[in-house]
């Protein structure tokens, strides 16, 4: 480039950023609701006649989950001051004599499972381990992940994406796993 030109580019972006002053402008409209579901899995029994999981078809239920959509899995895991608390999965917990167990899950389009796994043979584990387990589940809309909110939810903490949705937890839809 000619050094002659350089002097005069240089002024020309100078102005150009000196013409972005000025007062701000109307705040903008507010963010569409964002569409999600959040539910609750209770009695939820792992055992070998069901393969150590629990299969929730998402159609027979009436819940719509996108392809493109997330799927959040906490378990409760402990009542605090009469509060539940909620852990994400997996979860692994470990037991005495070097006993670990696992609770996660997979999901496709149509469904999702739950399940336990562990280091012992799991028709071993005592019912603390595998009887009466209480699941919430998050279904979280793909137009919510692309925006740039998501960066200000951990996705692990169950309080953070309660404040986050909104969740309005004496609402939520009751699944019974029996």
């Amino acid at each position: 480039m000619n050094r002659k030109f350089l002097p005069l580019l240089l002024l020309a972006v100078v102005a150009l950023f000196q013409s972005c002053r000025g007062p701000k402008g109307d705040p903008g409209p507010n963010g569409g609701d964002v569409l999600g579901i959040t539910f609750d899995i209770t009695k939820v029994n792992f055992t070998a006649a069901n393969n150590w999981g629990f299969v929730l078809n998402f159609d027979q239920e009436d819940i719509e989950v996108l392809p493109s959509d997330a799927v959040l899995v906490y378990v409760h895991w402990d009542t605090i001051d009469g509060l539940k608390s909620y852990q994400p999965l997996p979860q692994t917990a470990f037991g005495n004599n070097g006993l670990i167990v696992t609770y996660s899950f997979n999901r496709t389009d149509k469904d999702m499972e739950i399940f336990v796994d562990s280091n012992v043979d799991r028709s071993r584990l005592a019912t603390d381990w595998t009887n009466d387990f209480e699941f919430r589940v998050v279904v979280v809309p793909a137009d919510f992940l692309q925006g740039r909110a998501n960066a200000e939810v951990d996705f692990n903490n169950y309080e953070s994406v309660v404040k986050a949705f909104n969740i309005d937890e004496s609402k939520i839809k009751k699944i019974s796993a029996r």
